[in-house]
C-alpha cells in the first residue's frame, strides 16, 4: 500500500462544507491558487474543519488514504468467524413481507 499524501482542494472528491462553499480557485500566472472567501486567505485544504472528502478517503490528519488493492482487502477479511445460520426473531420480523 502506498504512503498517504496531503489532501488537496484540486481533487475532484474535495468538498467545502461551509455554506455557501467558501472555496474559490483562481489563477495566479501559471499557478492555480485555492482561496478561502470565509477567512480571506489561502485555503488550508485538508486541515480545515469544513473540508470533506466525498470518497471518504481523508484521514483526520488531512491526508488522503490511497485506494487499497484487492489483495489487501482480501487479507483483512476474517474467515474464522462463521456467519450465524439463523437470524434472531426480532430482526427476522423486520424482513417479513407485509
Amino acid at each position: 500500500m502506498g504512503s498517504n499524501v496531503d489532501c488537496t482542494a484540486l481533487c475532484k472528491s474535495f468538498m467545502c462544507e461551509k455554506q455557501p462553499p467558501a472555496i474559490k480557485i483562481r489563477k495566479q500566472g501559471n499557478k492555480k491558487e485555492i482561496w478561502c472567501t470565509w477567512i480571506d486567505e489561502d485555503c488550508d485544504q485538508g486541515w480545515c474543519i469544513h473540508s470533506k472528502c466525498t470518497d471518504q478517503k481523508m484521514t483526520q490528519d488531512g491526508k488522503c488514504k490511497q485506494a487499497m488493492s484487492p489483495v489487501h482487502t482480501q487479507e483483512q477479511v476474517k474467515v474464522d468467524e462463521p456467519y450465524p445460520d439463523t437470524m434472531p426473531k426480532d430482526i427476522a420480523r423486520k424482513f417479513r413481507p407485509r
